[in-house]
């Protein structure tokens, strides 16, 4: 069990431009969290855990509009409770690491109906992964498979992978973003970069 409070920051009170609009009324925000859980290590080569969580906000602060256009101003949102579960596994043998996770979660706030919000009703339903990291050698590479469904939107993939070789002094690498091209929005109304490659050395 744990306890939160947070501030209003300068730009949630004061900031304003053609699509936010701060506001100087907003009350401080607090929390409380509540989690319980479990590991189990069934053989040396796999690592179970799973765990139950609550969180109680009250005076949520979000930006809120009646259109997903926005303009978007500050709020407290009075009531937010989410409660969820979560688990995990993971297999290891050699230089090789499977690992598998979920999460599904649900909210309950006080938003009266046809009330977009940019951050907190913009949450996760469900969300799962895969991922492998395999090393041989001094290259290691390592890929991973995300699969998200927020709140009243479709659900979406993402598949994300990296290569790197380490050496004593030089280790160059290569990192590729969302491969498979997924056209997604974290925040309302900003999407995200499409497919991405990065290449580069680090030097030590």
């Amino acid at each position: 069990m744990s306890r939160a409070y947070r501030l209003p920051t300068f730009t949630d009170l004061y900031y304003r431009d053609p699509a936010n609009r701060g506001n100087a009324a907003l009350r401080p925000e607090t929390a409380w969290n509540y989690e319980a859980g479990a590991e189990l290590r069934p053989g040396s080569s796999w690592r179970l855990q799973g765990a139950l969580f609550h969180r109680r906000d009250r005076d949520g602060i979000d930006y809120a509009s009646p259109s997903p256009a926005g303009p978007w101003e500050a709020q407290n949102i009075t009531r937010l409770n989410f409660t969820g579960a979560e688990a995990s596994a993971a297999w290891r043998r050699r230089a090789h690491v499977v690992e598998f996770s979920y999460t599904g979660m649900r909210a309950i706030s006080s938003l009266p109906q046809g009330l977009f919000t940019k951050y907190v009703m913009n949450y996760p339903v469900h969300s799962g992964l895969i991922a492998w990291t395999g090393t041989t050698g001094k290259i290691t590479a390592r890929t991973r498979i995300g699969v998200l469904e927020r709140r009243a939107r479709s659900p979406y993939a993402v598949w994300d992978a990296a290569l790197a070789w380490r050496g004593r002094r030089v280790s160059p690498f290569l990192q590729a973003t969302n491969l498979s091209n997924t056209r997604y929005e974290e925040i309302l109304r900003v999407p995200m970069p499409g497919r991405t490659l990065l290449a580069g050395i680090e030097l030590r």
